[in-house]
């Protein structure tokens, strides 16, 4: 009678919510060692190709920032050259 008892007891244990809970983080375990080795590393090289983009990005915009600058340096010289005739014309009158 006590062997039964004691196989019961075993089996409940076995088979009960300790085992699911073994079960479980066996599952969370096994998951997330999978997201480590392959998920992880897939992700790493997108947000690498990401970071390449944005850098290469980046340097298109600074160099079509200093072309704009140096437009709109020659701009500049020219509206002063423009501004000094007018002040000439202005005093001949």
């Amino acid at each position: 009678m006590e062997d039964a008892k004691l196989v019961e007891l075993i089996l409940t244990a076995v088979a009960g919510p300790a085992a699911a809970t073994v079960v479980a983080l066996f599952c969370l375990v096994g998951f997330a060692w999978f997201m480590i080795k392959h998920i992880m590393p897939q992700q790493n090289k997108v947000v690498d190709e990401f970071v390449k983009e944005g850098r290469a990005n980046r340097r298109v915009f600074v160099d079509a920032v200093e072309v704009m600058s140096r437009r709109l340096d020659k701009v500049e010289d020219s509206v002063d050259s423009i501004k000094e005739d007018i002040k000439i014309i202005r005093e001949r009158i």
